[in-house]
């Protein structure tokens, strides 16, 4: 009969640490991402009245199928997580390991199978296990640089946001008292003439509130050209944090024996010649 622990182990392996050179971490973790990306097909296809029509009892025997298998996942997740020194509690680890984001997510999509809100498309959120499976640690390590970038440029962002508010709400109120008596159907009020600033400040502008008087028309092109730079704020400072996040790409190292880029624990590493003629202790595998 086989070890329970064992067992707890190896599934560990498969489910929380998959390593492209276990097959059965692999293929599995193929296998569920497969399962992710075609429930969101579904999904999609779900919601085409003909298709929904001809082949809604397979939508529907389909999605019984996956949701049993998330299923069993998550609960054997929930087994497993205890293997982790963090988690190691057999209740309080399972506990603290279930209020997470990714096993709160996995819950939620599992329980809104049964709830009217659908929520399966959040499901797609999961695929974020292939990073370590199809070995792109890198574009982990260049989304944890930009959220560092961005986190560094919190203050701005903040500033940023506070001073589109404003604009929104200034922008509203000027509107509104200029366009009031012309449309009042239309401008009906302050927070209605919100959706308007948003659009336009946006440079969305939907057309379905239009000022009509020429001081409107005059005030609504200085605001137009004045929302261009504002709302531009956040995505230059977003931009400016990848620009870093690129620029800070560790040196690249190669294997002293063979000459190539080291790709593996095993290979001992030195620096590229262009860098430096050694590797630190630190930056060796």
């Amino acid at each position: 009969m086989p070890n329970p622990h064992h067992v707890r182990a190896q599934l560990f392996n498969i489910l929380h640490k998959p390593s492209p050179e276990n097959p059965a971490a692999r293929y599995a973790n193929y296998f569920l991402a497969f399962l992710i990306v075609v429930n969101a097909l579904f999904v999609v296809l779900e919601t085409v009245p003909t298709l929904s029509k001809t082949y809604g009892a397979q939508f529907q025997l389909f999605e019984w199928l996956s949701t049993g298998l998330f299923t069993v996942e998550y609960l054997a997740r929930i087994w497993v997580c205890v293997e982790q020194g963090k988690f190691s509690h057999p209740v309080t680890g399972r506990i603290r390991y279930a209020v997470h984001l990714l096993p709160l997510l996995d819950l939620v999509v599992i329980t809104t199978f049964w709830m009217p809100i659908d929520l399966r498309f959040l499901r797609i959120a999961r695929l974020v296990r292939l990073l370590k499976v199809l070995r792109l640690e890198h574009f982990e390590d260049s989304l944890q640089r930009i959220g560092s970038g961005i986190r560094r440029r919190r203050a701005l962002i903040s500033v940023s946001i506070t001073v589109m508010a404003a604009s929104i709400y200034a922008a509203s109120a000027l509107v509104y008292q200029i366009e009031h008596t012309a449309q009042p159907d239309v401008f009906t009020s302050i927070p209605a003439t919100f959706w308007w600033a948003t659009e336009t400040l946006t440079t969305i502008g939907y057309g379905d509130m239009t000022p009509i008087t020429p001081l409107g028309k005059f005030f609504v092109g200085l605001i137009s050209i004045f929302g261009i730079g504002i709302f531009a704020l956040p995505t230059a400072i977003v931009t400016a944090a990848i620009l870093e996040a690129g620029a800070s790409d560790p040196a690249p190292v190669i294997c002293i024996h063979c000459g190539r880029v080291a790709n593996h624990p095993a290979h001992t590493l030195a620096a590229l010649p262009s860098t430096s003629p050694e590797v630190p202790t630190s930056e060796r595998y």
